[in-house]
């Protein structure tokens, strides 16, 4: 039987790997494996992108469930499942992860995360300092997974894709510890279609 250790190029990245200081919040140790002698990932984040990344609604309407990227660094830029990006019409997360290629334009699948707003603040979106909470992202996916399959079946049927009330105590909950705008979308993660969820 193989193990992590026979395989050539897993035993040689294991062996540049150091053991980082602990980080400890509560009952919760992370203990980093930092790779110094490999290379930086070949990626910026949307922060790290700035102006080279413009995310706007896909039209002067609006769709709920999908937004327009338009990626113009010489770098990809890497956005994260559960990032909240603000400003539009309506502050959103993003349903997935996803690599964006330099130069390259395309829609990216988000949810809702902010509830009786659908008005302009501003043309395009910015990134957040927040991201959804792991398993309020589980039960996102398991949400959209459903929508779409729905759509599938009833095709031409748009349906909304939004974050639970539940999650809304929790995502403002766990954000109450971080320095937070004052119109963080996290913080009210509800949509107006979904009152009455428990």
């Amino acid at each position: 039987m193989q193990t992590l250790a026979s395989v050539a190029p897993i035993s040689s990245l294991l062996e540049t790997l150091e053991v980082g200081e602990p980080l400890s919040h509560g009952a919760l140790t992370v203990i980093p494996l930092l790779a110094p002698k490999e290379a930086e990932p070949d990626w910026l984040t949307l922060a790290e992108a700035g102006a080279a990344v413009t995310i706007t609604e896909v039209t002067a309407g609006g769709e709920v469930p999908t937004l327009s990227l338009v990626n113009d660094a010489d770098r990809p830029v890497l956005l994260l499942d559960g990032e909240e990006l603000i400003g539009a019409k309506q502050n959103r997360i993003l349903n997935t992860t996803v690599l964006v290629a330099a130069h390259a334009a395309l829609r990216i699948p988000v949810s809702c995360v902010e509830q009786g707003r659908w008005s302009y603040r501003g043309k395009r979106f910015d990134s957040s300092d927040a991201s959804l909470f792991a398993s309020a992202r589980a039960k996102k996916a398991v949400r959209v997974s459903t929508s779409l399959r729905g759509i599938r079946a009833a095709a031409g049927s748009p349906r909304r894709s939004s974050i639970k009330p539940s999650s809304r105590r929790r995502a403002h909950a766990a954000s109450a510890a971080a320095p937070a705008p004052r119109d963080r979308g996290a913080c009210r993660a509800t949509a107006p279609s979904r009152r009455g969820w428990s």
